[in-house]
């Protein structure tokens, strides 16, 4: 098959603008047509070739192919040369000119192939078997080529859209950004007015919030405790009765404080954690040999044997110690004892007296470790048996008392959360106590040793007193409306005009019974003697004031701090309190002690089955009894009965 022959060009006539420019492309140009004359066309070749057969197109033309395979390749182009080498026909279109008549040519060029394709027929190939359209009729070539461009939709249209919707969620971003905050306020402000009442200042608003925040939590955690009081938790109350003190017939003892830590070490089997301001289990501080010592000894030997039965001994105790021979010994047979030295801490002492056994068996109250309070000195206390949720709470405040007892720490403002309370004056422990329901909670002092939730024990005797309807007993060793040992001493009038106003502004009936031995402050009975005045006329309030006073005879008068009421509850007509502290500023706010408060309004039927009725029954045998003496202007402790 012979080469086509490519066609003398016409002369294109350029314009001087671009015929400086393309001077020097002249003669590249027309060397790459030469190179390229097979396979560039003329445009009729090109018309030609649009109205062959489908045939035609489908079959090649091998001679055409070959002979461009064989074809020798021209000279290598240089780098300006191989731009115009990959797209000839596009350069040389861009370069084209055409004449004033080519255009009109052009166009009849254009008309004529309408005319021709609008009476073609659709072209098919059969290459696969099957018909497959190729080339559309011209109705479809008419639609492409004069095709109009979708219509755009308006361009205020969406901005008309986004104003709707705008508009439809106005009252929803108001309703979002006022009312709902408003609500909030008004809640919140009625919530407030309703728990604690019309403030009396704007500064007390923030802590009881913080307060009410604390509550919250609490209550949370108790929500998420893992173990239960269970259903057979037990209420024991626990006397110790000096010697030669003896009641009338008709009287039932309580158990001894004795036999109960006696009971509670036999059945330890796990753990036991003890906290007391000494150990002084033996007469070694004494210079005579008192028989009487023998259940404070018995009680040590049972201690130093706790830890080769495999029982864990912690002990927390005040320090400095002025016998420490029994916590000596105790360290050699393997208890863990840890010194407290609460006067640099606090200005005050470690004075409390808990045990937890296993962790589920507690014992709170007056008695020291000491020989004496198991003989010599009249103790009241509270054994809790079976109560796992009461000794969890009771040992964060243990294991407070620990961390305080390594070397160089000091007490941290807040307390980490671990040490946070699991009850308090808000939300109690709800414990089946008795078979009876009762709610419970720990309080501790002073301020500073309370973590997260905790009452204090001056909060929780303030409540007592607001609470009481119709009575309230208080038996304590000391009650003193004073700092004693602060230099210079001051007034703290905070118990005492709690129940002044309990007794004259809502007619309670207040019954004080306090000690009275060698040790008691004088200045006590002044205090004491401006509460009972108040009882005579005009004025009427229902308080009154006795003093007990444990007999003596000379033997026991050589027992150093022996022969005396130690007792430290207080009892209404709605709850039992029994702590470790004395009614004074100093054992509130600088001593460190604990208070186990029980409330069985719920199911409390006025006699002694209940803890409260229990509590009731003791006091009303010690104000009757013949132990107890009128309150006089001046008190001399140091004789048996006292005088005037």
């Amino acid at each position: 098959m012979k080469k086509e022959s490519v066609p003398e060009e016409t002369p294109v006539r350029r314009s001087s603008r671009l015929q400086t420019e393309l001077a020097s492309e002249d003669m590249l140009i027309a060397e790459v047509e030469a190179q390229d004359a097979p396979l560039i066309q003329p445009r009729s070749s090109i018309k030609a070739h649009r109205l062959q057969p489908a045939t035609s197109e489908s079959q090649p033309d091998t001679e055409s192919t070959q002979l461009f395979l064989k074809e020798e390749p021209g000279p290598t182009a240089t780098r300006n040369q191989k731009s115009f080498l990959q797209f000839p026909r596009v350069m040389l279109k861009r370069l084209e000119i055409p004449e004033k008549g080519e255009d009109k040519e052009r166009k009849r060029e254009v008309k004529e192939e309408k005319k021709i394709m609008t009476n073609s027929t659709p072209i098919y190939s059969s290459d696969l078997g099957k018909k497959e359209k190729l080339l559309t009729p011209a109705s479809d070539w008419r639609m492409l080529r004069e095709r109009k461009a979708p219509k755009l939709p308006d361009a205020a249209e969406p901005r008309r859209k986004m104003l709707g919707d705008v508009r439809k969620r106005v009252p929803c971003a108001l309703l979002c950004v006022y009312l709902l905050p408003c609500l909030l306020i008004l809640g919140g402000a009625s919530w407030y007015l309703w728990e604690y009442g019309v403030p009396s200042s704007v500064l007390t608003i923030p802590a009881q919030m913080q307060q009410s925040w604390s509550d919250s939590a609490l209550l949370w955690r108790k929500w998420q405790q893992e173990e239960g009081c269970g259903s057979h938790c037990r209420f024991l109350l626990v006397e110790s009765i000096p010697e030669n003190l003896h009641y009338g017939p008709g009287t039932t003892p309580h158990v001894s404080v004795y036999r109960a830590w006696v009971e509670l070490l036999e059945s330890a089997n796990s753990s036991v954690d003890i906290a007391a301001f000494y150990f002084t289990l033996r007469d070694t501080d004494t210079q005579v040999v008192a028989p009487s010592s023998r259940q404070g000894k018995d009680v040590l030997e049972k201690l130093l044997a706790l830890p080769s039965r495999g029982v864990k001994l912690s002990i927390v105790v005040n320090s400095p110690q002025k016998s420490s021979s029994d916590t000596e010994d105790l360290t050699q047979k393997g208890a863990d004892v840890k010194y407290l030295d609460f006067q640099s801490l606090t200005g005050g002492i470690l004075h409390t007296k808990l045990w937890i056994v296993d962790r589920k068996h507690i014992y709170i109250g007056s008695a020291n470790m000491d020989w004496r309070s198991l003989t010599q000195v009249k103790e009241l206390g509270a054994v809790m048996y079976n109560c796992s949720c009461l000794a969890r709470d009771l040992h964060k405040v243990f294991q407070m008392y620990r961390y305080l007892g390594e070397e160089g720490v000091s007490i941290p403002s807040p307390w980490p959360t671990a040490f946070s309370a699991d009850s308090n004056h808000a939300h109690p422990l709800h414990v089946p106590l008795n078979n009876s329901a009762a709610k419970i909670y720990i309080s501790s002092s002073p301020s500073a040793l309370c973590s997260e939730g905790r009452t204090s024990d001056l909060t929780a005797v303030l409540s007592i007193i607001d609470d009481a309807k119709e009575f309230i007993y208080i038996s304590v060793m000391d009650y003193v409306p004073q700092c004693q040992f602060c230099n210079p001493k001051r007034f703290w009038p905070a118990i005492d005009d709690q129940l002044r106003a309990a007794a004259c502004d809502r007619g309670v009936v207040v019954r004080l019974l306090v000690s009275c031995w060698p040790h008691s402050e004088m200045s006590m009975f002044v205090f004491l003697k401006s509460l009972d005045i108040l009882s005579q006329e005009p004025l009427g309030c229902p308080i009154q004031v006795k003093v007990f006073i444990v007999p003596v005879n000379e033997e026991q008068r050589a027992i150093p701090y022996s022969r005396v009421n130690h007792n430290k509850y207080t009892v209404t007509d709605r709850i039992a309190y029994i702590g470790t502290s004395n009614w004074s500023e100093d054992y509130f706010v600088n001593t460190a002690g604990v208070g186990l408060i029980i409330n069985q309004t719920a199911t409390d039927t006025g006699d002694s089955s209940s803890v409260r009725g229990q509590l009731e029954a003791v006091f009303v045998r010690d104000w009757d009894s013949s132990y107890t003496h009128p309150l006089h202007s001046k008190m001399n402790c140091n004789t048996e009965a006292g005088s005037p």
